[in-house]
């Protein structure tokens, strides 16, 4: 039984991993982060792209558990990025990236957090 939040919440889903990607890519390139670390976010983007155009195309069945997914693993990405940028600080390390890029991890780790709890309500099990 699929929600009729569904369709919605890929549409989000969708926009936020273009969101996602477009940010990745572009951290990427100017800062330099690992390949691994960069592969990582794409193996988060493409649970999310996965999930919610799996929602769009296919209206039978549900794949909020393929959007719970994507959202969880970028959940979990993003609280590691955070949090090992706030430790570095305490630390009294310099960071080698605006402190803009603090504010946009933390407001991301509160919308990832949302997003994932909804993403788990839809995919919870129903009776038919």
């Amino acid at each position: 039984m699929r929600s009729r939040f569904e369709t919605p919440f890929a549409i989000l889903t969708l926009a936020a991993a273009f969101l996602h990607f477009s940010g990745e890519t572009y951290y990427h390139v100017v800062y330099g982060q690992p390949l691994s670390a960069y592969i990582v976010d794409l193996i988060a983007i493409g649970l999310m792209t996965l999930g919610g155009g799996s929602a769009l195309v296919r209206r039978d069945v549900s794949s909020a558990g393929w959007m719970a997914a994507g959202w969880g693993f970028a959940l979990c990405l993003n609280y590691r990025a955070y949090f090992s940028r706030i430790y570095e600080r305490q630390a009294g390390n310099n960071l080698d990236e605006p402190s803009i890029v603090l504010t946009i991890l933390g407001v991301t780790l509160v919308t990832n957090g949302i997003t994932f709890l909804v993403a788990m309500w839809l995919a919870r099990p129903r009776s038919s």
